[in-house]
């Protein structure tokens, strides 16, 4: 009987041992099941991951093509794309209530912007990330073994940057940019000790990274359009002043006028075009 107990115990052990090493190998895959499972569910809008190359034992690894959808009623599919993110977790908190990631660094991501009505792409996803905290705070928490409530998982995040973000736009602002919208860049963003101070949920984490990734973007796409009003200002008053000196030359009956006139038309039609 002795022997068949420890026959027992080992063949548990091994496979508590199998199983952990499994959890290691596919850590990745884990990842990318659970950022596309539950991320739609904060967003409201499409999650979706390529893959994710992560070491268990060093804690650092990339994601790799993460797109983030827009939400219904838009015209373009996405917000955000990029094809390698880095990033660094402390190992020894993948295991307890609050996890740590030390460095994220977002290289290169392509952003869409797209104004509809008196609201955003962004605003929009950040109004449906609201309402998956608020529905957060209302569920009760789980328990554990001994009947105590188990707090919900925690993230903190040292050190956060986008790298080289370029934006395009869509909807309404494709009225001053054109169809085919121009590439506007997007000044780096760091922010640091994401929910160091007051306990945050991945969900917070998300609606306040969202915020200040919106109000850069939009603080970029707003500059890009008053540069633009200011060289149609520009050129509408080149052309105006040269539409007078053909119109003055034109009444002395000079052939320069008719050169005048027509060089203004289309420099005006170049704008606009």
């Amino acid at each position: 009987m002795k022997k068949f107990i420890t026959y027992g115990a080992a063949g548990a052990v091994l496979a508590i041992i199998v199983l952990v090493v499994l959890a290691i190998l596919n850590l990745g895959t884990l990842i990318k099941t659970a950022t596309e499972e539950f991320g739609p569910k904060f967003t409201g809008t499409e999650v979706r991951l390529g893959s994710a190359d992560i070491s268990f034992l060093s804690g650092s690894g990339e994601l790799n093509d993460f797109l983030l959808g827009n939400p219904k009623g838009f015209k373009t599919d996405e917000a955000f794309s990029v094809d390698t993110i880095k990033i660094k977790v402390k190992k020894e908190s993948l295991t307890k209530d609050k996890i740590i990631i030390e460095d994220v660094v977002i290289l290169s991501p392509h952003i869409t912007y797209e104004k509809q009505g008196k609201t955003d792409n962004f605003k929009a996803i950040i109004a449906n990330v609201k309402k998956a905290v608020a529905s957060e705070d209302k569920q009760e928490p789980a328990k554990t073994e001994e009947g105590e409530k188990k707090p919900s998982k925690a993230i903190q995040i040292n050190h956060l940057l986008v790298k080289n973000a370029t934006v395009t736009v869509g909807g309404n602002l494709t009225k001053i940019f054109g169809d085919k919208g121009v590439s506007i860049p997007v000044p780096d963003i760091e922010m640091r000790d994401i929910g160091k101070e007051k306990r945050t949920t991945p969900a917070e984490a998300v609606q306040r990274i969202l915020r200040e990734l919106s109000q850069n973007v939009s603080g970029s796409v707003s500059g890009a359009a008053q540069e633009i009003g200011k060289k149609a200002q520009e050129a509408l008053k080149r052309g105006a002043e040269a539409f007078k000196k053909g119109s003055d030359a034109l009444k002395s009956g000079s052939e320069q006028g008719g050169n005048l006139m027509k060089d203004a038309k289309e420099g005006l039609e170049g704008m606009f075009n």
